[in-house]
């Protein structure tokens, strides 16, 4: 009885072991894509919209949009995996609005162009900036939960 017990825990502890390493494996893939003191994040934390910015800042977020929707980038703990998913439907809204309402200047930065004199309105366009700076500022928070959320539930 001992001995089917003994293996019975070790099966379950293995399991779990090898799962939580998975989970670590694939933060970790994920936060060198998007780790906290690169451009991309910075944009997400610190970016008024005011301002324009370097198209080269978006790489990284479109690619996580792209590329942790698929089967293999899934959380074995479904709560971190919930997490993931609030991140990347903030993420994609941001990025989907960004794609609405910016274009690239003749310096290769990108803008919402409030210096331009197109058919918008000022009253518009600061509108626009109020919506995608809170936009940025919910993903960054989401983000932020998925960090402190991994952590919590794997001690990593």
């Amino acid at each position: 009885m001992e001995i089917v017990l003994g293996w019975l825990v070790n099966v379950l502890t293995f399991g779990w072991k090898k799962r939580r390493e998975a989970d670590i494996e694939l933060f970790n893939r994920l936060y060198s894509q998007l780790k906290f003191n690169s451009d991309s994040c910075i944009l997400l934390r610190d970016q008024d919209f005011h301002n324009s910015f370097s198209f080269s800042y978006l790489k990284p977020l479109n690619n996580i949009v792209e590329d942790w929707e698929y089967p293999d980038a899934k959380f074995h703990s479904w709560l971190v995996e919930r997490k993931k998913k609030a991140f990347l439907q903030n993420l994609r809204e941001f990025l989907n609005e960004l794609e609405l309402h910016t274009a690239m200047e003749a310096n290769g930065q990108i803008s919402i162009g409030l210096k331009d004199n197109d058919m918008r309105g000022k009253s518009e366009k600061k509108e626009i900036i109020k919506n995608l700076n809170s936009l940025k500022d919910q993903t960054y928070k989401s983000y932020v939960k998925l960090f402190k959320k991994f952590k919590r539930e794997l001690n990593a």
